[in-house]
Parts: structure tokens; C-alpha cells; sequence
């Protein structure tokens, strides 16, 4: 009973991320965003881990 269960609840996620995957919209087609953003994160911990010690 216990691998019944199982079974179908693994098709049922199965299920469920192919169907979610046919919906997405083909890859490289509508990128978001740029690419060109310079990610500060680094420095700022940098900075703030100077700034503590």
C-alpha cells in the first residue's frame, strides 16, 4: 500500500514538471535583464568587514 502511494505521487510530480516545462517559453527567446551590471556584493563585504576589524 505504502509503495502504491509512493508511485503515485512521484508520477504526479512527474507529471507536474513536464507539464511546467512545456509552458515555459523557449530558452534565449525573451532574455531579462543585462548582462553589463558590475555586482558590488564583494566589495561592500569587504568594506564592511575592514570597517569591523
Amino acid at each position: 500500500m505504502d509503495i502504491v502511494i509512493a508511485f503515485i505521487i512521484i508520477g504526479l510530480l512527474a507529471y507536474g514538471l513536464e507539464r511546467n516545462r512545456r509552458h515555459q517559453a523557449q530558452p534565449g527567446s525573451r532574455m531579462a535583464g543585462t548582462s553589463d551590471v558590475v555586482d558590488r556584493d564583494i566589495e561592500r563585504l569587504r568594506n564592511d568587514l575592514r570597517a569591523r576589524f
